[in-house]
C-alpha cells in the first residue's frame, strides 16, 4: 500500500469545498484545509499570526496573507494511513508553494472570473471571503496571477465550470495510475 495525496487547489468559489465533500461521498478519503482546525490562519507582513479584521479592506490584504501552517500540514499527510486509494486536500494558501513537495500532484481548479462571482453574489458557500466589496475586488486581481504562479508550478489544470460529479469523475481518474 502507497500513501498518495493530492492537492486540488483554486481561487474561492473555484468548487474546493464541495468537491471535497463530493469525494468524501464517494469513499475517498478528503480534508478540507479550511475546516482542520490550527492548519490555517492569516499573518501579517512580518508573518506574525493575526486575527481577521470582520471588515477587510484593500489596504489590510496588501499587508496580510493567509497561510498554512506547514509543520502541522506535513503531520498531519505523514500521518494518514498508507492506502490503495487516493487522500485529497482541498484548499489554498498564501505558502501553498512551499507545500508543493507534500502532494503527488496538484490539480488546480480553473474556473472564469464570472462564474466565481455568480457564486460568491449567491453567498451559499461555506467559507465568506469574497463577501465584502474590498475582498472581491482582491480576489479578482489575485485570480490571473494565481492561475500563473500554480501552471508554472506545475499543477494539472481542471476545467472547473463543469459539474461537481464531471470534476471530481476527472480527478479521480488522473489520479489512477499513481497509487
Amino acid at each position: 500500500m502507497t500513501k498518495t495525496v493530492y492537492l486540488i487547489t483554486g481561487p474561492s468559489g473555484s468548487g474546493k469545498t464541495c468537491l471535497a465533500g463530493h469525494l468524501a461521498s464517494q469513499g475517498y478519503q478528503t480534508i478540507d484545509a479550511d475546516s482542520t482546525p490550527g492548519l490555517c490562519f492569516f499573518v501579517n507582513k512580518n508573518n506574525k499570526p493575526v486575527p481577521r479584521p470582520a471588515n477587510t479592506d484593500a489596504a489590510w490584504w496588501q499587508t496580510h496573507n493567509y497561510v498554512w501552517e506547514l509543520d502541522r500540514l506535513a503531520k498531519l499527510i505523514n500521518s494518514l494511513e498508507p492506502t490503495n486509494q487516493p487522500v485529497f486536500l482541498c484548499g489554498n494558501a498564501g505558502n501553498i508553494h512551499k507545500a508543493w513537495d507534500l502532494f503527488t500532484t496538484v490539480f488546480y481548479l480553473d474556473i472564469p472570473t464570472d462564474i466565481i462571482q455568480q457564486r460568491i453574489a449567491a453567498g451559499n458557500h461555506d467559507h465568506n471571503f469574497g463577501q465584502g466589496v474590498d475582498e472581491k475586488a482582491q480576489l479578482i486581481r489575485w485570480i490571473e496571477p494565481f492561475k500563473e504562479q500554480m501552471l508554472k508550478l506545475g499543477a494539472v489544470s481542471i476545467d472547473a465550470s463543469r459539474p461537481v460529479p464531471v470534476i471530481a469523475k476527472d480527478i479521480a481518474n488522473r489520479t489512477k495510475n499513481k497509487a
